[in-house]
């Protein structure tokens, strides 16, 4: 009785202690440091999104599910995920990209006129472990299941954007 006792409560201990977003806890990733200086340069290129971001939010759409971010921080994104309607947008939104690293935090946001691609959630700037290449976190705000929108009831998380070139 005590063993079965113990196991449960290890478990709901376990349970517990995941508070924050799913990308804090991958081993795969690591956060980029915002007291090292990452020039903007280095953001610079073409990012798709991972098959773990797609599998998680049922995204069944073959074709690329793209972020380019250009030299003059134009951000485009290619057949994105709407995050109010959580269904995926088969067409381009352009924006522009506010990046800032100030040796105690680094900030990148996207803006537009049009369009709130992620609704405020923020991106982070993560770097996988194996070969250092950078990786997108864009985080979708908490949105509660209502008869309206018909979503499934989903705390904030994030998509992952993988750097595709050097």
């Amino acid at each position: 009785m005590i063993k079965k006792l113990i196991s449960f409560l290890s478990l709901l201990l376990l349970s517990n202690c995941q508070d924050g977003p799913r990308a804090v806890f991958n081993e795969e990733f690591v956060r980029a440091n915002p007291k090292k200086e990452l020039p903007f340069e280095k953001l610079i290129g073409e990012y798709i999104l991972d098959k773990d971001s797609k599998r998680r939010y049922t995204i069944t759409y073959n074709d690329t599910i793209k972020l380019t971010i250009k030299k003059d921080s134009t951000f485009i994104a290619e057949n994105y995920l709407d995050y109010k309607t959580d269904s995926l947008r088969l067409k381009k939104l352009e924006g522009k990209l506010l990046y800032t690293n100030k040796f105690k935090e680094s900030f990148l946001n996207f803006r537009s006129r049009d369009i709130d691609f992620n609704g405020g959630g923020g991106f982070e700037i993560y770097y996988r472990k194996k070969d250092s290449v950078i990786a997108l976190y864009v985080y979708t705000p908490f949105i509660p299941a209502t008869k309206e929108n018909n979503m499934k009831f989903r705390e904030g998380d994030y998509l992952r954007y993988i750097k595709i070139d050097q």
